[in-house]
């Protein structure tokens, strides 16, 4: 299995990271975090997304979030859907802090560039790396199948561009 990463690939623990859920600014259900890859070679077949996610727990039992729901879509250059799949936070991200975790797909046959795209819907964060911007993270508006780019402009004017951990696994 290869890992297919467009953040910098420093360990998370080093790794100057935040959190970010769309919901802070946006329409969390038609937006999503959005990362382009590359196939390595022809017929390359996806089978897992690793997410750097957290859903607000804290470690007591009174604070394990109420159970909502993500997406994850899967769509090819022309951004035309490949795959889709919805299950509920808690299931994957319940730490007491931010975790790499893989989400096990169905093979799902890619070809060229593809892109990976989260869809939090509020109901959890994910991890972006604020330095190292490798320019293939986005959010993608479903509604106008728009990809922008994933860059934050601060009360100073000053804009960052960010990676979102984000990675697909496959072979």
């Amino acid at each position: 299995m290869s890992v297919l990463k467009q953040d910098s690939g420093t360990n998370l623990t080093l790794m100057n990271m935040a959190i970010y859920s769309t919901a802070m600014n946006m329409d969390a259900f038609s937006v999503g975090e959005a990362v382009k890859f590359n196939a390595p070679n022809p017929g390359w077949r996806l089978k897992q997304v690793r997410i750097a996610g957290w859903n607000g727990f804290d470690g007591n039992t009174s604070s394990i979030p109420k159970s909502d729901n993500f997406l994850i879509e899967v769509r090819d250059s022309d951004l035309n859907l490949l795959y889709r799949m919805v299950d509920t936070q808690n299931a994957f991200f319940t730490f007491p802090a931010i975790i790499l975790r893989g989400i096990d797909l169905p093979p799902v046959p890619v070809t060229d560039e593809f892109y990976v795209i989260f869809y939090d819907r509020g109901s959890m964060f994910i991890g972006m790396e604020l330095e190292n911007a490798t320019g293939n993270s986005y959010l993608y508006d479903s509604l106008r199948s728009e990809l922008l780019p994933a860059e934050f402009t601060d009360e100073k004017n000053s804009t960052t561009k960010v990676n979102w951990i984000i990675r697909a696994v496959g072979n």
